[in-house]
Formats: structure tokens, sequence, C-alpha cells
């Protein structure tokens, strides 16, 4: 620990040394939201002014103490820096940076602190308040993700004071008891009683399915259907959080479809947007008060924990060029600024490339070869612009509307969760499935309705079960069709097949006359809409599936060109070992004529 006082300004600098990796470290270090919480600091009301040229400045208050903070700048697994213009009280500014760097098998992370004080005196004051109180616990905190990283057992982040719903034992017990009524694998239902007990506020305020299963070491799909049942029995209330396209938070949130917004302003980006069932609306669940009373409040706004997807953020002053080295993993990035119309796409492979050098501005898309590569900002204004380096593969961890209203279960559970009406979503990629039974009304007349209607109800539990084990949903029947949606262009293909053989299967257990189904699949965009009390979709990538079905004989599935070309639909069909027919053909509604695959079943 190093404690430096200087004339001006008074410098407060310490190294903690921890035992693990930095990768898995990084996500607690750079939260200083939550890390600012765990040390006791007081809550934050902040206020965003817009700025003419993009994005927003920042004003803090903790109690009566006002500041300007400027933009967070940060290089994920290096440092994050932090800057604050005090307008009243005793600090004239605040300079804040944590680095870490990994050595070994442990790391060190750097705290200093600089201050401007407008008092002599005060250095004395504050140089005690950090060595009584901000340094140990600090290091307190930072011990407790030591024993996170090695056991991963220990909440590091909890709230300062914090005790776990653990060590009382009536209300753990009304927790368990609430939550083994719900219909789940028991060893899923512990791991979710003690996540909801021993968890802070904040983590609990907005639960992300797919972050709490990787936490748990659970399967993302059984926890995400868990969460839906458990909001059906009342535990659980859920949020669609309409997400801003640059900075990724929630700024607009509802309990239900039909209200969500048309028009979202965010003030961090001062950028309008609408709902994208793709990648804007997120679903996200905050415990019932019957389960556990939950109290948000915010003690850091703009530091790298708020946006996990941006890997680097910097201020580059105005007609001036700044270079820093970046680890690019193999992937996909972006940069971008909200003060420039150049968005840089970066593909990284393990091939090897002869760009060893990035620069922004520059609007394009190139490919580089992964590790460290130097990256070259250019700002060529007359002002300050914040220049982003966004991985994109954020999307991994969020339940979208798009995801969740195409599974079965949702559709189950909660039919009445529409959109508004007249209101329209769209939806960049989606498959759609349609079947109908050929001969329909021969079958009936031969076999009689009683027979018929028996055999017809099974052939639907056939197509009904089916799509959840490939994780789609059954939008609607139409007399003896049906409609289904998955959001896997490789599941649709597949289920379509399994259907075909389950369809075989129950002919031979079947006396009389054999049930013929036709099955077509295309993949192409939409719009969510509502129809008849319920989530439907609509637009030509539904007319052309349904004409699609229409090209079957029976017994056989046909699938667009469209969807055939889909690298893992076309692996997979070439190595599955089943017939292909390829054939041209014209369709009613349509001015050119489609390519489509035949597959017998």
């Amino acid at each position: 620990m190093i404690l430096e006082q200087l004339n001006n300004p008074l410098i407060v600098e310490w190294t903690m040394n921890v035992k693990g990796n930095l990768d898995d470290g990084w996500d607690f270090i750079s939260n200083t939201n939550r890390l600012n919480q765990a040390i006791g600091s007081d809550k934050v009301e902040y206020t965003q002014i817009p700025l003419p040229q993009g994005g927003t400045e920042l004003h803090g208050k903790v109690g009566s103490t006002e500041y300007l903070e400027l933009p967070y700048e940060w290089i994920e697994n290096k440092f994050a820096s932090m800057s604050r213009i005090y307008l009243n009280g005793v600090i004239k500014k605040l300079n804040f940076i944590i680095s870490a760097q990994q050595k070994g098998e442990s790391f060190d992370v750097t705290f200093r602190f600089e201050f401007e004080l407008k008092s002599f005196i005060m250095k004395f004051l504050v140089k005690k308040v950090m060595e009584k109180q901000t340094i140990p616990r600090f290091q307190k905190v930072f011990s407790q993700i030591e024993k996170y990283l090695a056991n991963k057992k220990i909440n590091p982040l909890t709230s300062y004071g914090f005790k776990p719903i653990t060590e009382n034992k009536e209300k753990f017990d009304s927790i368990s008891k609430s939550i083994d009524e719900i219909n789940a694998d028991s060893n899923l239902k512990k791991k979710i009683i003690n996540y909801i007990a021993e968890s802070p506020d904040p983590e609990l305020l907005k639960m992300k399915p797919y972050v709490v299963a990787d936490k748990i070491d659970e399967n993302r799909k059984k926890v995400l259907e868990f969460f839906l049942r458990a909001t059906k029995s009342g535990l659980f209330n859920m949020n669609w959080d309409i997400l801003c396209p640059s900075c990724k938070g929630a700024k607009a949130s509802s309990n239900h479809l039909n209200e969500l917004a048309n028009s979202v302003h965010c003030p961090s980006c001062n950028i309008d947007y609408g709902p994208d069932f793709d990648k804007s609306v997120e679903l996200t669940f905050t415990p019932n008060e019957i389960l556990r009373t939950v109290v948000g409040g915010v003690y850091c706004f703009g530091g790298p924990g708020g946006t996990p997807h941006l890997r680097a953020q910097l201020r580059v002053k105005a007609k001036e060029t700044l270079s820093e080295n970046f680890y690019f993993k193999k992937g996909t990035y972006r940069i971008f600024s909200l003060q420039q119309k150049e968005v840089l796409t970066i593909e990284v492979t393990n091939d090897p490339s002869e760009i060893t050098e990035v620069h922004y501005p520059k609007e394009d898309k190139i490919i580089i070869q992964s590790g460290t590569r130097k990256i070259v900002f250019t700002n060529p204004n007359e002002y300050e612009i914040l220049i982003k380096l966004e991985r994109t593969n954020w999307l991994d961890a969020v339940v979208t509307a798009y995801e969740v209203t195409a599974m079965q279960e949702f559709r189950d559970l909660f039919s009445s969760e529409v959109l508004r009406t007249g209101q329209e979503i769209s939806i960049q990629s989606i498959a759609i499935i349609f079947t109908d039974l050929k001969g329909s009304t021969k079958f009936y007349n031969d076999n009689g309705d009683a027979i018929a209607y028996k055999m017809v109800s099974d052939h639907f539990q056939v197509l009904i079960s089916n799509a959840s084990k490939f994780d789609g949903a059954i939008v609607k029947t139409i007399g003896d069709a049906v409609m289904g949606v998955f959001i896997n262009p490789l599941q649709a293909v597949q289920y379509c097949i399994e259907i075909q053989k389950e369809i075989k299967k129950l002919n031979e257990r079947l006396k009389g006359e054999n049930l013929i189904l036709k099955v077509g699949a295309h993949i192409g965009p939409a719009l969510a809409v509502t129809m008849n009390d319920k989530l439907d979709y609509f637009g030509a990538t539904i007319n052309l599936a349904a004409r699609t079905e229409g090209q079957c004989k029976g017994g056989d599935v046909v699938i667009t060109k469209k969807l055939f070309e889909y690298p893992t639909v076309s692996a997979f069909l070439k190595e599955s070992g089943y017939k292909l027919e390829e054939f041209e053909t014209s369709i009613k509604g349509f001015s050119e004529s489609m390519e489509m695959i035949r597959i017998l079943v």
C-alpha cells in the first residue's frame, strides 16, 4: 500500500494482489456501480443534459454535493478511469483510475485517487478517511472476489452490511416453500432458492435468466422455463425492457407486451429509437413481494460494468489522435461514436491477415487475425468525441421477445401476452413452418367422424409436443393446418423432418387410411402483430412459407432455397443421407419463380 501526499494534488495509491485469472476478475473490477455499493458509498442522483453534437453531459448529486462527471474511459482487462469536476463542496476535482495486470497465477489491481482540494487542511481529513475507511473496505471486497474466483460460491459484490436471507430461517423457509411448489427439477429449485436468498438487491432487480443459469451452472433453457412457470404462479413479475441500440441500457420498461412504447428516448446517448423484437426488447424478471422485497439505487452511472458489451471506451480530444493496444478475441466487433457517422465492423478470425493496425474513423468491414492489435483513433472535429469498441455477442445472454414469444411454453402459459392493437414490431429473420393434411375430406368420409377426430387429434399432439423439443412454438391451427415459428433455422428443418417420422410411426399404430402430412418451411423478415387476440406474424415470409407447404406431395418436406442455404441447414441435410430434390416453381402472388428443396424422409 502506498500513500503519497504532494503539495498539489493529494494522491492516494495502493496495489492489491488477487489470486486468479484477470479474465474472470475483470467483471468485478469494472462494475464500479456494485463496487461503490459494496464499500458503502452513498446513492447518487444523476441528471443528463443533451449535447448538440451527440451524447449527454452527466451531472451527479450526493446529498448537497454536486459535480460534473466526465465519461468513463476503459480498456477491457487493462484499466478504467473517471474524472469528476465538483461544483461545490471541499473537492475541486477527483480523478480515479483502477488498473489491472496478470502476473502468473494472480493479478495486481492498482487503485489511484487524485484529489484537488480547496483547503490544505482537508488533505489530512481526506487522507484519514481513505486510510481508515475506503482502503480497508476495498481490501475486504477484493478478498471476497479472490474467494469467489477460487470456489465460485460467495457473491463478491454484496451490498455493504448485507446479510443473506439464509441467516433468517423464517424468511428462508418461506422462499423455499414457495419455490418448491414450481414444477421443475429439485436440484435446480435448490440452486434458485439459494440464489434468491443470498443475492443482494441489485442482482435481483432485473434478473436475466441466462445470466442466472450461467452463475448457478444450470441449463439456460431450463432456467428460463422455471422463471416463466414461477411468474405464472405469481412469484416473479415480468419486465419487457426496451434496450438502447447504443448503450444497451433499458430506457423503457413495461410489465406487459401491450404496454410497449412505439418510440423511446435514451437520455444517455441522446437518441430516439423504437422496439425491435430481435435485439431491443428484453425479458427480465423481478421477485414479487410475496417472495422477497428488493430495492434499487444507483451508486455509479457510467462505469464499464453498466455496458458490458463495450470492451473499450475512450475520449479523444478535438483534432487529436490516440492509439491503444487491444487484445481481439475471435468474433465480431464494432467501433463507433455517437458524434461520428462512421461505423467500422471488425471480423476477427484465427486466419493470418495483412492488417496489423485498425484505424477509426473508417466506414468499412475489415478482417483481422486474433491477438493484440494497435487501434488508432482520430478525431477530426473541433470538439471532443467519445469512441466505443463493442463486442457484438452481447445478445448471447439476453432473452429477447423474439426468442421467448417463439417458445411453446411461453405461448401456453401467457396466451394473453399480446401487442397493442395496431402495433407492428419488425423481426429481421424468423423461420416459419406450415403443415396440412392431404386429402382430409376423404379421410373423414372414409373413417367416420369419431375415428378421424381421434387420429387428427393425435396428429396435432405430435406437432405440438415436438415444437418445444426444437425450441419452437405453434402459433395457430387453421382447420387441419398448423403454423409454427422457430428462431433457429436448423431446428426448424429438424422439426419438419421429425414430425414426418412421428406421423409415420402414428400411422403404423392406426387402422384404416393413413394420415398424409405436408410440411413446408421458409425463413425471412416478418412483423409481430396481434391477430384474433393472439400474438401472430405477418408479411411476405409467412405467405411464401404457406405456399411452400402447397408444393408438398405428402410425406415429404419442402423448404425454400433461402432456408437451405443457411450453412448449418445445408451441412446437416448433406450429411443426413436424405434424398434431396431441387426444383423451381412459380408461386401465386410472387412475380419471380422460387427455388425449393424437397426432402424425402
